[in-house]
């Protein structure tokens, strides 16, 4: 019995600790683009400093529904464009609001990190980089983004490195690039405060930061639960919105798990 004691404990150990990377960022903060979604236990995230957006809260739940159609990606460049073929679309190019840098700037499924004196000190995309194709984090792969990360947490944890604030040259937009000190973007807390990302990102050898949109209406719960008895239609369409949130919560998931070697599992 002391045997299978002990083999249990060390299982538990290693799962606990297996993707753990040697060097952790300081703080790991991520924003939501859009409201706090209140059917979701964001506690369970320990690691992880949560902030909203409400204000983008119908622009990206618009452009998550026109990416039904068109694709995400295609959505949120649709500012791009110079025409539009629907008033939803018309919405979207036309947003100047608060945090209209996020939006306009494609912050969307972005990742960054941050010097002790809040100057970014790398920049990861969506696309191939901090995340595999849309939705995983490549952390825990023998990748070369994955060891590019590694590298820049020893330098800032390790060594307490800094990157010089960079300067923009006449015809180039560095904005978000490493060498960039952000402009004032308000988010809010979950209980409603206000905060300013300038200060946020301040103060830690190495704050992490990841830009992600989870639907803020969406209950993921009744689609987990058994259909029997339910209008089918009613069901289907419970059981579609729990895969979005599940598919639009990896991220937090994976940052868990690929960083702070913590295995979670959806509720």
């Amino acid at each position: 019995m002391k045997k299978i004691t002990i083999l249990l404990s060390a299982l538990f150990i290693v799962g606990t600790i297996f993707g753990q990377l040697k060097y952790l960022p300081s703080k790991t903060i991520v924003i939501i683009l859009g409201a706090q979604n209140t059917h979701i236990d964001f506690d369970q995230f320990s690691d992880i400093t949560f902030y909203y957006t409400p204000e983008l809260d119908k622009l990206y739940n618009d452009a998550e529904s026109l990416s039904d159609a068109i694709g995400m990606k295609d959505a949120m460049k649709l500012f791009k464009k110079n025409t539009s073929s629907s008033k939803q679309e018309e919405a979207l190019l036309s947003y100047e609001g608060t945090n209209n840098v996020i939006y306009q700037k494609g912050l969307y499924k972005t990742s960054y990190l941050f010097d002790i004196n809040g100057i970014v000190y790398g920049k990861f995309w969506g696309a191939g980089q901090l995340f595999v194709g849309s939705d995983n984090y490549l952390i825990k792969n023998k990748s070369q983004d994955s060891e590019v990360l590694k590298s820049l947490l020893k330098d800032l944890v390790k060594k307490e490195d800094t990157r010089k604030a960079g300067k923009t040259k006449k015809g180039k937009d560095y904005s978000w690039q490493p060498g960039f000190v952000p402009t004032s973007i308000t988010v809010v807390d979950k209980d409603g405060n206000n905060k300013n990302i300038v200060e946020l990102v301040k103060g830690n050898a190495a704050t992490m930061l990841v830009f992600v949109h989870i639907n803020s209406e969406f209950d993921p719960v009744p689609g987990r639960k058994s259909g029997e008895g339910k209008d089918p239609e009613k069901y289907k369409t419970d059981v579609a919105k729990t895969m979005t949130i599940d598919k639009q919560m990896k991220d937090l998931y994976n940052i868990e798990e690929n960083i702070y070697g913590k295995k979670l599992m959806a509720n």
